[in-house]
This record gives structure tokens, C-alpha cells and sequence, in this order.
């Protein structure tokens, strides 16, 4: 079990001895005291070159003093090679214990070494000035193969699974490795050295070259970083053989991966190159589009520019914008419910890290059903859920293209502040330690999921749009009848829409519409009232008029609420794209569709 995989464990199970005796000549050269018991309290790891260690063990000694006992706090410094299991251990120096040390390299009581996203182009410097320094003198590719040579590694094409789920994998010790082997149709067995990198073949052609690219330098930090960890691992589980099964915890593996997801991009695009590079490629954009430069162009050109220069795929040059400070590039090829988002930008400083101005539709509805604040906004017809944003009801924001669906103007998209509610991203997996990134380098069974919250951040001005609407709301609220069927009678009038076409919006028959508007006693369903609002694009508050002359009413199931959000914030889309959102959360459409 990986609870067992401890340095400070292996420490006391082997060397317990060994300290005792230290300790005990220690005490004879500086004391007259008896030493009867020593405790390991912990150790402190510091990471040097190749498979060594440093390391500060913390015991307390339990002194006699004529009848009485107590305690000492003792660090002892040691060194030792891991790879040698540590048969090399030998004690440094012996003093008393002044608190916790300050090392250049800390590393974890697993071996991982501790890595603080400041610190990452820092580190990610460190290795290429070491194994590839031509990347920091120039803009240039890294060259994957290269840099692996360079750390002293092989590199072999092996397809490691039959479905193409694993990538690469790093094999840190001689050992046997299942291959899939096409021909038999089976995995086999192949003896591979260690320090030998295994690639997918078959991924030049499923992915791209700068897919493998990244899986290569990927494996290369695993070598570089978590080469002590797995070793440590063996030393606990003999037989383990490969890193991803070395730890049962997902905690550990989940920096394993972060470590590795991180610093690869900042390897293939060192930090001071890949800014010279942005910069040049901002003013070859404005040179070559004039006075037709925009900044959503601006993005899209650096991004597709950086991608085929560093051999990157468009999102990796993306995260790599953001993580260099590069807000602008925040709202470009974005992707949620798996479509594509209109690009989009907005002020620096607008959003911090952890919040978007875009939200799945399922986040959306959670949303509007549970957090207060947003209801009391949506209720008010001001906002529209249009392209994966909650979007300020205005032509000035808002327009239909000529496919007849609503999208954000071109203004909008370049306003984004003025016009869109913000929400906060928060992890569904609170005991994750996985820092916050849009996490495109993972292997294909990872998975990391955030719910997006409401937060009224004071963003949007909403007072002019309230000015405007009430006044016209008012009026047509007042005129409204007392009745149901004389409401629908008054709203299908004000709609200026003949019975035939009211008939195509809502999927109402005639015959069903002309009762709903002479007969007082028909029993309507809320199916019937909720298809007549969506047809006739009832405000929010004109529909809830409605819903309170009939004698049906919307409860607390998950469906009302799903009714409440296309009649707050889609009551502008069309029946059959209302029927959409409603069979994607597993309902039945409205109407009958021909």
C-alpha cells in the first residue's frame, strides 16, 4: 500500500540502529548523560545530483540523568545513495535541533520534489540551460529526441496498449514490459532497459507530431523528477515496475501528472524566447491586417502562429500565452458541452484565475435553480443564455445571424465585461491538491472537472436596460385581462403573428390555440402554457402573468426548473432549441414535432 511508501519509514526500519549508536557516541564526547531510547521523528529530504540524497533525520533521544528522563531533539545530517539502497548511509555531522531546514531542493517524505507554480519557468529554465541551452540563446523547436538524448535516454516506438490509451511511458529500471503485438492480436512480454522511453507509433498518425513530441519531453520529466520516487517505491513494492502503478493514491499521482503536465510546455517554450516570440508575431499581425487589426484576430494569429512554430498543438500554445501573463488570450478556442465558443476578450484584470464568463448549459441550470442572486437577475428577462454565456439582453450585445440563432454581436465579444455575468470555477473533487489549469497535456483516462458558480460581481451596469424594458412591460402587463383565455388572446394580438405561424413557433395546433383563447374551463397543461411563451418570445414577467391566470404552477421538481430557465433565459430561442436543451437533461420535448 502506498501509505508504506515513506523515506522517513525506510529510514527507521533500517538505519535505526546505526543513529543509536551516532547519537550515543555524540552524547559521550559532549555529555555524561545516558542515552536509553532514540525516537525518529521525521526527515528532512533535500534533492542533489544523480541518485543521491541529503537528509536531516529529527530524533529525540531519551537521556537518564541520575533518576530522572528527558528529552533531546537531535538533528543528524546523512547522506547516501539511493540507488545503492542507501548502503553507502553515512552521518555527516550531529547537533541539536533548531527547527526545520531551509533547503534549495526540498523533497517530499514520497521523494516528490515540491514545485510552486512561481517557481515552475525557473525550474523549467534550470533543465534546459543544463541538457539544451541553444533554446535559450534563440527562438527555436525543441527537439524532443534530442533532449532525451541529451539526458541519456532511448527512445523506442512500442505500442503500449491496443486501444492507444497510453501514450509514452518511462521505464526507470531494467524490467519486463507487455507489448501489444498485432500480428497475435495479445500482449507479450519484452525485456527493456532502464532509462529507455517507449512511444506509441501509432500516435504520429492519430495525433500529430507535436503531440509526440510533447509526450517525449512529458516522459523526460518524469525521468527528471520522479526518477527518486520511483526508486523509493522499489524499495517498499520489489516488483513494482512501472511509475503510473508505483502509487495507489490519487492524491500522489495527480502531482505526479501536474508536475510533468506543467513543466513540459514551459520545456518545449522557454519563458524569455516564447515572449520575444509573441511580441514579434503582435507586430507582424499589425503590420499585415492595417486597420482591420482587432485583438480577437490579434489572438487567434499569435496561437495558430506559436502552435506550428514550437510544433504544439493550439491549445498548449494557449495555456502557455496564459501562464506568461498573456490574459487576451483567455477567450480563444474555447470549448464547452463539447462545441466550440465565438472567441472572445475582455479588460486585464477583469477575471482572476479561477473565473470565466462561460458555462456549460448543465452548470447554468444548477445555477439558476439554486443560487438566489442569479435567479433574482434572470428573472428579470434582462439576461439570455446564448453561446455559452449569460449575456445582457440588448441589441447592442446580442443579434441573430442569418441562420435565424441568437449570438453575441462583434462588440460584445470585445466588450465581454459589459455585457456577461462571471462566474467562479471550483473543483467537484475537494480533496484534490491539483493546482488550477486548463489541463490539456493529460493522459486520455485522466479527467479534472470544475462546476462554474454564480457570483455577483458588480461588472455589468444594468440600469439603462431596466429603464427601457419596464416601461414597455408595464404597459403590456396593465392591458393584460384577468383570465387565462383572454391572455393568450391579448399576447398572441400583441405578438402581431398569425394563427398560423403561432401555430409553427409553438407547436400548437389551431384547433388547440383557439381553445386556449375562448374556452375558460379548458384544462391546459404547463406543457401547453410553456410551449405558448417560447412561441410568442414571452418576457419572463409577461410569462409568469400567464402561468398565474391558468391553474397550473411550476414546483420545486428538476423539471420546473429546467421550465424556469428556458422561460428566464432562452424565451428568445426557438421551440425546437428549447426541445434540445431539454432532451440533453434526459426529458421530453415539447409538442410534436413534424
Amino acid at each position: 500500500m502506498e501509505k508504506d511508501i515513506s523515506f522517513t519509514k525506510y529510514i527507521k526500519k533500517n538505519f535505526l540502529s546505526a543513529l543509536f549508536n551516532v547519537v550515543n557516541a555524540h552524547l559521550e564526547k559532549t555529555s555524561h548523560d545516558s542515552l536509553q531510547d532514540l525516537e525518529v521523528r521525521t526527515v528532512y529530504i533535500e534533492d542533489v545530483p544523480l541518485m543521491r540524497l541529503n537528509f536531516d533525520v529529527v530524533v529525540v533521544a531519551k537521556l537518564v540523568m541520575g533518576e530522572n528522563l528527558f528529552d533531546f531533539w537531535l538533528r543528524i545530517s546523512c547522506t547516501g545513495d539511493l540507488e545503492k539502497r542507501l548502503e553507502d548511509f553515512q552521518v555527516l555531522s550531529v547537533s541539536a535541533y533548531q527547527g526545520k531546514p531551509s533547503y534549495q531542493k526540498p523533497l517530499s517524505d514520497t521523494l516528490l520534489p515540491y514545485l510552486h507554480r512561481k517557481q515552475l519557468d525557473e525550474v523549467a529554465s534550470g533543465i534546459i540551460k543544463q541538457y539544451y541551452p541553444e533554446a535559450l540563446l534563440t527562438n527555436q523547436v525543441l527537439d524532443a529526441m534530442k533532449f532525451a538524448q541529451n539526458l541519456g535516454l532511448d527512445i523506442k516506438m512500442r505500442k503500449l496498449s491496443k486501444a492507444g490509451t497510453i501514450f509514452g511511458e518511462t521505464i526507470f529500471t531494467d524490467t519486463k514490459v507487455e507489448i501489444y503485438d498485432k500480428i497475435s492480436d495479445s500482449m507479450v512480454e519484452e525485456e527493456i532497459k532502464g532509462g529507455t522511453i517507449l512511444i506509441d507509433p501509432s500516435h504520429y498518425l492519430t495525433r500529430n507530431y507535436g503531440a509526440v513530441n510533447n509526450t517525449i519531453v512529458h516522459e523526460c520529466v518524469h525521468w527528471l523528477l520522479h526518477r527518486k520516487a520511483f526508486t523509493l517505491a522499489r524499495l517498499f513494492q520489489p516488483k513494482m515496475r512501472f511509475l503510473r502503478s508505483s502509487f495507489s493514491n490519487k492524491t500522489t499521482l495527480d502531482w505526479i501528472e501536474w508536475q510533468a503536465n506543467t513543466l513540459t510546455p514551459r520545456l518545449q517554450m522557454p519563458l524569455v524566447p516564447f515572449k520575444d516570440k509573441v511580441i514579434e508575431l503582435q507586430g507582424v499581425y499589425h503590420y499585415l491586417s492595417g486597420e482591420q487589426s482587432n485583438l480577437i484576430g490579434e489572438m487567434i494569429y499569435v496561437i495558430d502562429s506559436l502552435a506550428n512554430f514550437y510544433h504544439v498543438s493550439k491549445m498548449a500554445a494557449k495555456i502557455r500565452l496564459l501562464d506568461a501573463g498573456f490574459e487576451e488570450a483567455r477567450g480563444i478556442y474555447k470549448y464547452v458541452d463539447g462545441h466550440y465558443v465565438q472567441p472572445y476578450v475582455f479588460k486585464r484584470g477583469v477575471l482572476s484565475q479561477t473565473q470565466t464568463f462561460a458555462i456549460s448549459l448543465e452548470g447554468a441550470i444548477r445555477q439558476s435553480a439554486t443560487n438566489k442572486e442569479l435567479q433574482e437577475k434572470l428573472e428579470t428577462g434582462n439576461y439570455l443564455y446564448v453561446d455559452s454565456h449569460f449575456c445582457l439582453n440588448d441589441p447592442k450585445y446580442l443579434q441573430t445571424n442569418k441562420f435565424g440563432k441568437l449570438e453575441l454581436t462583434e462588440y460584445a465579444r470585445h466588450h465581454m465585461e459589459e455585457c456577461c455575468l462571471i462566474f467562479e470555477l471550483v473543483s467537484q473533487d475537494k480533496k484534490t491538491n491539483t493546482c488550477f489549469d486548463e489541463v490539456l497535456y493529460r493522459d486520455a483516462n485522466q479527467e479534472i472537472r470544475f462546476e462554474a458558480h454564480f457570483i455577483n460581481k458588480k461588472n455589468v451596469d444594468e440600469k439603462y436596460l431596466i429603464r427601457n424594458r419596464v416601461i414597455e412591460l408595464q404597459k403590456l402587463a396593465m392591458s393584460l385581462p384577468g383570465s387565462f383565455s383572454g391572455t393568450v388572446e391579448a399576447l398572441i394580438k400583441w405578438s402581431e403573428l398569425t394563427l398560423a405561424k403561432v401555430e409553427e413557433q409553438s407547436l400548437i395546433s389551431e384547433r388547440t390555440l383557439y381553445r386556449m383563447r375562448t374556452d375558460e374551463n379548458y384544462n391546459v397543461s404547463l406543457e401547453l402554457i410553456l410551449q405558448l411563451c417560447i412561441g410568442l418570445h414571452l418576457p419572463p414577467e409577461i410569462s409568469d402573468i400567464l402561468i398565474s391566470r391558468s391553474s397550473k404552477r411550476l414546483g420545486n421538481m428538476e423539471l420546473h426548473f429546467l421550465y424556469r430557465f428556458l422561460l428566464n433565459c432562452c424565451y428568445t430561442s426557438t421551440i425546437f432549441e428549447c426541445n434540445d436543451i431539454l432532451e440533453a437533461q434526459g426529458f421530453s420535448r415539447l409538442g410534436k414535432e413534424n
